[in-house]
């Protein structure tokens, strides 16, 4: 009954793995035929992403319900337990950024996926703030640090792979060379704060939370910025 229980988890998971990695060349190759306006097919894109996190919330629905529930009963010290370890994770991200900065010369580099995004979404930043405030944070939670927690038993093994893994797939796409992958370093210890603080409360909703508001700070200064140019032009 067991090793069944197990076989069912793995499969799920490589179930959820393979939508994610998957969905977004399918959905690419399939907007590829339209010939339409760039915003439009960039609307359409991020529709189609949505669709692809509300099969994974499908997928794993019971047990985000339990987890929501116990979210909102224990909302104070599930905060309060994974506050410090998103704060340590970020101030190991931070610690090292300086050290890479210092050691490279990346001056036309950018770590930061956020900037990528704002290139994509460079008309609409309605599109980037949905992108980057609910999407990623909730789809990229659910894949690297749920599905790896309920694949991975060792408490070490999983912070680490889950951290690698969502830090590697977050740059190798995206790195303009060979020596800007080092940035995977500190992106994967900024991660590894989130599985941590995931592993301590055992609740899904907490780097959840936390992911959001990381991405939402930038994005509020963003709309700041941008609605102030408005103002002045």
């Amino acid at each position: 009954m067991e090793v069944s229980k197990k076989l069912k988890t793995l499969f799920t998971g490589l179930c959820v793995i393979l939508l994610y990695f998957v969905w977004p060349y399918f959905c690419s190759y399939v907007l590829s035929f339209l010939n339409i306006d760039k915003n439009l097919k960039l609307f359409l894109n991020l529709i189609l992403n949505f669709i692809c996190l509300a099969s994974i919330i499908f997928i794993y629905v019971n047990d985000l319900k339990k987890d929501y529930k116990k979210f909102i009963k224990n909302f104070k010290s599930y905060m309060k337990k994974g506050l410090k370890y998103f704060i340590i994770g970020l101030l190991c991200y931070g610690i090292v950024n300086i050290i890479i900065a210092g050691v490279f010369d990346f001056s036309n580099i950018s770590n930061d996926n956020l900037t990528t995004l704002e290139n994509v979404f460079s008309d609409n930043i309605f599109m980037l703030f949905l992108s980057t405030v609910f999407y990623y944070p909730i789809v990229e939670e659910l894949v690297f640090k749920k599905t790896f927690k309920d694949i991975i038993d060792n408490k070490w093994l999983f912070v680490f792979i889950s951290a690698f893994a969502n830090a590697f797939f977050t740059y190798a796409f995206s790195a303009t060379n060979a020596l800007s992958l080092i940035y995977i370093i500190p992106s994967t210890l900024f991660y590894m704060g989130l599985s941590y603080g995931y592993y301590a409360t055992d609740n899904i909703m907490v780097p959840i939370t936390y992911r959001i508001i990381y991405n939402l700070i930038p994005n509020i200064a963003l709309l700041i910025e941008t609605m102030l140019i408005i103002k002045f032009i």
